[in-house]
């Protein structure tokens, strides 16, 4: 276990490039090796050690998976390279495909002492640390998927805060200074709009909706779900190209929610009765198949198939590894198909995302530090990524 910095070694980025052979070829820098190979004239030939070279990252693809808490590599197992994080800081990618952000939080004597919160900017081809902005307040940690997001203009980060009831931080990316802070009390998990202002869930089970202006002003949907009975998962996804919103709750309902100026909620469905079972009692000692997992939901835009992990399970029991992957279409709200983890991917898995390409490819984590990458039609197991942390997974709409 690490006590210190976590590295979020990120499935896509770097700035050492090695060739196959894990050296960069056509430097030899005067190093001798200590193999000999002999000539047939009877001299020694003392061939030139290889060094490494520092080189540019190229612009991010879609087939490359960002991990956090490990090693990380794109879907050829390879790794590209590292932004360091402790393990519990957010994470985010720049829409315009310039930066990467991580929310950080530090203590001056490691876990205790001056508590210092900041945003820190890196070039997304030098990784190199560009700004470091102080945040006042108190960031939420905890590494969630939603809790640090860039506008769709890449001019605002929105950092959500908690000192003492629940805040939102805006950072201007073009100044790279603090701009304000915006109450938002009873409410977190921040989705942002194709309109460049954002949403949350709220406690009362309602959307709270903000737009940007000169005055933010705050407007709340009626409740659709309960924060206490059926709560959402706060990895749930949402289009950023569209506003459309995918929220699954704990018992398996699907909530389309289409945001901006005045959000539209669809209609909540069961992922069960897609499956042509009963509807979820999400109560004590109902057993039946459940989401479940740390990031238990991946959708793909495009065509909008939605990658539910799923366990046999009951109340409560939204952290539990999968068993199956379920496969089921957001317009239809039909179950395409179900797919059996079995053998060394039984059981160990919480994690799921997709690559947002035509050529769909669908990547797993969880214990033992292991990421699988899956075929997207046959499900397949293409490639092992080992000592990838096993954590919350990234993959970059395009």
């Amino acid at each position: 276990m690490l006590t210190a910095k976590t590295a979020f070694r990120v499935a896509a980025m770097a700035a050492l490039a090695l060739t196959p052979s894990g050296l960069a070829s056509g430097q030899t820098n005067g190093i001798a090796s200590p193999l000999q190979h002999v000539s047939p004239t009877g001299a020694v030939n003392i061939p030139q050690a290889e060094v490494p070279q520092v080189s540019n990252l190229a612009p991010v693809q879609p087939h490359w998976v960002f991990v956090n808490r490990g090693n990380g590599q794109d879907d050829t197992g390879k790794m590209k390279g590292m932004v360091n994080m402790y393990g519990q800081d957010s994470f985010s990618f720049d829409p315009l495909g310039k930066n990467f952000y991580v929310a950080q939080t530090i203590w001056s004597k490691l876990d205790r002492g001056t508590r210092q919160d900041s945003l820190l900017v890196y070039d997304a081809t030098t990784l190199k640390l560009t700004a470091e902005v102080p945040i006042p307040g108190r960031m939420l940690i905890g590494n969630r998927t939603h809790n640090l997001v860039i506008t769709n203009d890449g001019k605002k980060a929105l950092i959500y805060n908690m000192q003492p009831s629940s805040s939102v931080n805006v950072v201007d990316l073009e100044k790279h200074t603090f701009e304000r802070k915006i109450e938002l009390p009873g409410c977190a998990t921040m989705f942002t709009d194709t309109v460049n202002g954002f949403s949350a869930l709220c406690s009362n089970g309602t959307l709270a909706t903000v737009a940007m202006g000169a005055t933010p002003t705050i407007t709340r949907s009626a409740p659709f779900f309960s924060g206490t009975e059926d709560p959402i998962f706060d990895t749930s996804v949402v289009d950023r190209k569209t506003g459309k919103a995918t929220f699954l709750s704990y018992s398996g309902m699907i909530t389309p929610v289409t945001l901006g100026a005045k959000p539209v909620i669809g209609t909540p469905w069961s992922l069960q009765q897609a499956a042509s079972m009963r509807k979820v009692v999400y109560s004590p000692l109902d057993i039946a198949w459940m989401p479940g997992g740390r990031q238990p939901i991946a959708v793909h835009h495009a065509t909008g198939r939605i990658y539910v992990l799923m366990h046999k399970g009951e109340y409560w029991g939204m952290w539990e590894p999968a068993e199956e992957i379920w496969v089921l279409d957001g317009n239809s709200r039909k179950l395409i198909a179900r797919h059996v983890l079995s053998g060394e991917l039984k059981g160990k898995f919480g994690n799921i995302a997709v690559s947002q390409d035509a050529n769909l490819q669908i990547y797993i984590s969880g214990s033992g530090g292991l990421t699988h990458v899956l075929d997207g039609q046959t499900f397949e197991k293409k490639r092992t990524i080992e000592n990838s942390g096993g954590g919350i997974l990234y993959t970059v709409q395009p």
